[in-house]
C-alpha cells in the first residue's frame, strides 16, 4: 500500500509539471469566447489550457464542399499527386513516339537517344535488382536532366516517325509535328502530351521555335519541351 501511494504521488507530480504547474483558483479567461480579448487571440483554445486552433472563419458547409471534391485522403493523395515516371514506362513512351532504343550512333555522331536511354539508367532511377533496390517515385535533380537529354535527343525521330505512328492518328488520318509553314500543330502537340492540345499550347510551341537560334534547333526544342511538361511534375 505504501508503495502504492508512492506511486500515485509521483504520476500526480509529473502530471502537474507536464500541465505548467496544479490548477489555481483564480480564474482564467478563454480567449476563444471572450469578446474582449483580441482578434488575434481568437482561438479554439487558451494559452494556458488547450492547444491552440486558429479560428479562420470559414463555414462548415464550405469546407464540407471542398471535401466532397476533393475525395477522401486515400483518393486526393493519388489524383493530386505526381511521381517520377517510371524507366520501363519511359521505354514504352519513346518507342511508342518512333525512338529507336536499339540505335547506335555512326561515324563519332552524338549518342542517340536509345543510347542515353540506355547508358542513362542510373540516372533515371531504374531499379536496381541484383542489389535489391528499388525504383525511387520522385525525381531527381541529375534523373530531370538526363530525362531532358533524351528528349531532345528523340525530337528528331519522333517528328519524322510521326506521320506514320498509329498512336497518333485521328480517325486513321496521320498527324503531322508542324504544318508547311513550320509552326507547330494541334494534332501534334495532342500526339506529344496524350491529350487534346488547346491553341494555347500552340501559342508556347510557336513561340519556342521562333526564339531559338535556327528553326530546325527551335522544332526540337519545342518537342522536348512539351514532352518534358506533359511528363514530369515540373
Amino acid at each position: 500500500m505504501r508503495r502504492l501511494n508512492g506511486m500515485i504521488a509521483a504520476v500526480g507530480l509529473a502530471t502537474a509539471s507536464c500541465l505548467g504547474g496544479m490548477p489555481t483558483s483564480q480564474p482564467s479567461t478563454n480567449t476563444a469566447t471572450d469578446p474582449t480579448a483580441p482578434s488575434d487571440q481568437l482561438t479554439a483554445g487558451g494559452v494556458k489550457n488547450t492547444f491552440e486552433h486558429p479560428q479562420d472563419g470559414r463555414d462548415p458547409f464550405d469546407i464540407l464542399q471542398q471535401k466532397q471534391e476533393e475525395g477522401p485522403p486515400t483518393v486526393s493523395t493519388r489524383l493530386h499527386s505526381c511521381q517520377k515516371m517510371s524507366y520501363a514506362t519511359l521505354g514504352h513512351l519513346l518507342q511508342s513516339r518512333g525512338v529507336n532504343l536499339d540505335a547506335t550512333a555512326q561515324n563519332g555522331a552524338p549518342p542517340t537517344a536509345g543510347e542515353l536511354y540506355r547508358s542513362g539508367a542510373a540516372a533515371l532511377g531504374a531499379p536496381n535488382y541484383l542489389a535489391r533496390t528499388r525504383e525511387p517515385t520522385q525525381s531527381t535533380a541529375a534523373g530531370a536532366t538526363k530525362l531532358m537529354d533524351v528528349f531532345v535527343q528523340a525530337a528528331p525521330e519522333i517528328i519524322s516517325a510521326m506521320p506514320n505512328l498509329d498512336a497518333c492518328k485521328v480517325d486513321g488520318q496521320p498527324a503531322q509535328m508542324f504544318d508547311g509553314s513550320g509552326n507547330c500543330t494541334l494534332q501534334g502537340i495532342s500526339c506529344l502530351m496524350g491529350a487534346p492540345a488547346t491553341p494555347q499550347h500552340a501559342t508556347l510551341c510557336n513561340q519556342v521555335i521562333a526564339e531559338a537560334s535556327s528553326p530546325e534547333v527551335g522544332r526540337n526544342m519545342a518537342v522536348a519541351v512539351i514532352l518534358a511538361a506533359a511528363h514530369t511534375c515540373e
